[in-house]
């Protein structure tokens, strides 16, 4: 009876009620797809990381992540490089020969990491080769190629087939140079790395530092990136003499940028949900004082305070549950939307490619969050009806009744 009751008062304004049910759709509108909207920067953010440069796991000696000495090969490098290729948990496996130098054009030079890859491997864990925009990514039976970044392309003023000069200090720590043409020129989501990063053959590479058949680094990418933690503990226990670390490690400020997420999106939501709260407040304070004869008949007639506070609160629900699908339909809708088309942030390309985002963002709704946000809601409503409830139990039947 007393749902009954509170039902049909919510519809005797219908004005208000359908305001104060916009109010509620357009705020869980805002929050779950602004949560969306983060939720895909993020992941673009740390696919970009995983797929360009880190890959999902990378092994090294102890002691190179610390100065990127030449000494500091992986024993047995392409042995054990062979046996993981082997393993069906890894999408790819590739070798890298890392090392630090110079690259000279006529124009200007810049520091660059330079790896000396092979591009048929580094293909199954980097995705480089895909954001080739002038050229090819190394080209069949030509030697001495290089790929660089648009960035640094533009900054030593290069073109394709121009030469270029890597000059480092190999093995013996001697100074030594080696004339280089642009094979191909690409542009991914994170200019720093554009700016900063050159490919050439590992056998080149071999030749100009005088490493022979050593590598520095074995990047892999894992068919299922969730387990990186877990196979990177294994692969330790495995090999304990070597480095072993996720990129969660090896980018410990975007890890916990993606475990943080949650936890960021759910402040976000609570604030909206407040200001939510105080409009619901509001309206239902309006209708209780609007309705202080109604109320003084009530209890004259002997309804008493419990159920006149049960019924104010039961309409507050009410009308927000009412607002919960509608704001849940419209927030799904807009994800779907969005997610297939993509969000342009062209506009703002130059600042986003510094953090490895690109210029669509593709929104995504983590489902697991859509139950704690519905409850966050209907807490909202409760709290939102204590006070208009509490107000009318204030009233007394003799004073009013006598109120228009």
């Amino acid at each position: 009876m007393l749902f009954k009751i509170a039902w049909r008062n919510i519809w005797r304004n219908k004005t208000r009620s359908i305001v104060v049910i916009a109010a509620v759709a357009a705020g869980l509108f805002a929050g779950m797809f602004m949560m969306a909207f983060f939720g895909g920067v993020v992941k673009q953010e740390v696919e970009t990381a995983v797929q360009t440069q880190l890959a999902h796991i990378q092994i090294h000696h102890p002691l190179f992540p610390e100065d990127k000495g030449l000494d500091y090969a992986i024993p047995n490098g392409m042995e054990l490089l062979q046996q993981l290729q082997t393993n069906p948990v890894y999408k790819g496996v590739s070798g890298r020969v890392i090392t630090t130098g110079m690259i000279s054009s006529a124009a200007d030079a810049a520091g660059v990491e330079i790896q000396g890859i092979d591009p048929e491997t580094e293909q199954s864990v980097s995705n480089v080769f895909s954001f080739i925009k002038e050229g090819a990514y190394f080209t069949a039976g030509k030697k001495n190629e290089i790929v660089v970044g648009q960035k640094l392309a533009d900054k030593l003023r290069l073109i394709l087939h121009g030469k270029v000069v890597l000059t480092v200090l190999d093995r013996d720590g001697n100074l030594t140079a080696g004339s280089f043409r642009i094979a191909g020129i690409f542009r991914s989501n994170y200019s720093t790395f554009d700016a900063t990063t050159v490919f050439i053959r590992r056998e080149e590479s071999a030749a100009l530092l005088h490493t022979g058949d050593q590598i520095h680094e074995i990047a892999l990418l894992l068919k299922n990136g969730d387990q990186s933690d877990q196979q990177a503990r294994q692969l330790a226990k495995q090999y304990p003499g070597l480095l072993v670390q996720s990129w969660k490690a090896l980018s410990p400020e975007m890890a916990m940028l993606s475990s943080m997420f949650d936890q960021i999106m759910y402040i976000i939501i609570g604030i909206i949900l407040l200001a939510l709260m105080f409009g619901i407040i509001n309206t239902m304070l309006m209708a209780v004082l609007e309705r202080q004869r109604e109320f003084g008949v009530m209890m004259a007639i002997g309804m008493n305070k419990v159920r006149i506070f049960l019924m104010i609160v039961l309409e507050t629900v009410l009308l927000t549950c009412a607002g919960i699908p509608l704001g849940i339909l419209f927030t799904i809708t807009a994800v779907e939307y969005s997610h297939r088309y993509g969000i342009d942030l062209s506009g703002f390309s130059k600042g986003l490619s510094q953090y490895g985002i690109g210029n669509l963002i593709y929104p995504e709704l983590q489902t697991n969050m859509l139950l704690p946000i519905i409850a966050m809601t209907a807490i909202t409503a409760l709290l939102a009806s204590l006070y208009p409830a509490k107000i009318a139990l204030k009233y007394k039947p003799a004073t009013a009744i006598h109120k228009m």
